[in-house]
């Protein structure tokens, strides 16, 4: 595989560095021995048969702005001909003629310039690129973030900077944000919609926060799901934020630019095998949902599974919900669950919900102190205290079913312990196994 590299100065007359490894349409001694002058033309014509070359056309990850981070990555398409024709696509919420964040194709025209290195220029009208390029900014686009006069400071001229079969690196002539074309492996509708399935499958509003991490760093990344997202050394009031744009891909995204953590490069990350995290290009860095935070500090309960109930927590919790039919004889335990509760009669701990008979719609909850930390990555302490309080609703129950209190503290005695916990889904846990460290327990939740 050829693999090209084009280095543009402005002191330079003619400055193109070129290196061929693999199968090349150029000798390489031959190649070298042509003028510069000559070496750029052959390029230009080398690099326009890659474009043209493409059954399926390119993805092309746009960037815009001359700071980082200040939009996200933009995915658009292109389709090159050689008669200087280019079909550009996208479905981007800057696109005119209420085409917004529809899938539009737009055709014009491209012309592969020769100046002091090779530059691909978009150098007429097209719906998809023009909105970033204009310096009428379009109505859609954040005003916050906009020069004025300066539109949202995209290019339309690309020095290129290297190339090889499958990838072009480029950076815009003017604002100089990076954009890479990379070849389409499917139909160009099919790469938004599984970029999509596969954006919503990592990033979410439940958990906005990563480790980034190595195997001697962390840091933290929030905000990834807006593709505009920051870089930190914590995630609540950091000394220092840096700004990052990236573009989704179907199994992954990639930054704009090329960062490093540890001695470690990175840029883009794909989905781990066992779908925990995301790795780098070479597997040292990782990208890792904060899920175990999420399941210790949610806000909403999780409900203990039976199925993993010991023969001492069944016959316990079988004797709590007799206990509680002495309270009132129409309530049925309906489950125990463990976490935090919000608003008013708030509680951390271990939670009994039960309902009336008559009333079944409507759920009751009564609570025992607990409290739930994190030791270390992965790991969840439940630490009980035999002189836990209990709320006003289980106090209120135990006028009439004396033993609820002790029963509630022999279960919570059984949970308590250092987890550690397997969740069913990494970047959005809907439940997770704990098991003990000591692998005694087994703890459901769901």
């Amino acid at each position: 595989m050829k693999h090209i590299q084009l280095i543009r100065t402005a002191m330079a007359v003619v400055a193109a560095t070129v290196a061929i490894t693999g199968c090349s349409r150029f000798e390489e001694e031959d190649f070298f021995e042509e003028s510069p002058s000559l070496r750029i033309e052959h390029a230009a014509q080398d690099l326009q048969e890659t474009l043209v070359n493409a059954p399926q056309g390119w993805v092309m990850q746009f960037h815009v702005g001359t700071g980082a981070g200040v939009f996200p990555g933009y995915n658009l398409f292109a389709k090159f001909e050689n008669n200087g024709k280019v079909t550009l696509a996208g479905n981007h919420p800057y696109l005119r003629d209420g085409n917004a964040n529809t899938y539009t194709e737009a055709s014009s025209l491209y012309q592969m310039i020769k100046e002091e290195g090779l530059v691909l220029a978009f150098n007429t009208w097209n719906d998809i690129l023009t909105p970033f390029v204009d310096p009428v900014a379009p109505y859609a686009a954040p005003k916050d973030l906009i020069k004025d006069g300066a539109g949202m400071e995209g290019d339309q001229n690309f020095v290129v900077v290297s190339y090889n079969d499958d990838e072009v690196i480029m950076r815009g002539e003017r604002h100089r944000a990076e954009v890479r074309l990379v070849k389409a492996d499917r139909a160009w509708e099919d790469y938004i919609a599984d970029t999509e399935a596969f954006k919503a499958s990592i990033t979410n509003s439940t958990i906005t926060s990563y480790y980034l991490t190595t195997s001697s760093d962390t840091l933290y990344y929030v905000g990834l799901r807006n593709g505009r997202y920051r870089k930190s050394e914590r995630i609540v009031d950091p000394l220092h934020v840096d700004s990052i744009s990236c573009c989704f891909t179907p199994n992954g995204f990639r930054n704009e630019h090329s960062d490093e953590l540890g001695g470690h490069k990175f840029q883009e990350f794909t989905l781990a095998e066992d779908k925990s995290c995301l790795v780098n290009e070479d597997g040292t860095v990782k990208v890792i949902p904060t899920w175990d935070t999420y399941i210790i500090n949610r806000t909403s309960l999780w409900t203990l599974d039976p199925s993993y109930f010991t023969a001492e927590q069944q016959d316990l919790y079988d004797r709590i919900a007799a206990e509680l039919l002495k309270a009132n004889k129409n309530y049925v335990l309906e489950s125990i669950n463990f976490g935090r509760t919000t608003g008013a009669g708030a509680v951390t701990g271990l939670v009994l919900r039960f309902y009336t008979t008559s009333r079944k719609t409507t759920t009751n909850m009564a609570g025992l102190a607990m409290d739930f930390t994190r030791p270390q990555f992965g790991q969840m302490d439940i630490a009980y205290s035999d002189d836990a309080a209990t709320d006003n609703n289980m106090n209120a129950l135990t006028r009439n079913a004396a033993e609820l209190p002790a029963l509630v503290k022999a279960f919570a005695a059984s949970v308590a312990g250092r987890y550690n916990m397997t969740p069913d889904d990494y970047f959005l846990p809907k439940g997770a196994v704990l098991t003990s460290t000591d692998g005694t327990k087994t703890l459901g939740i769901k």
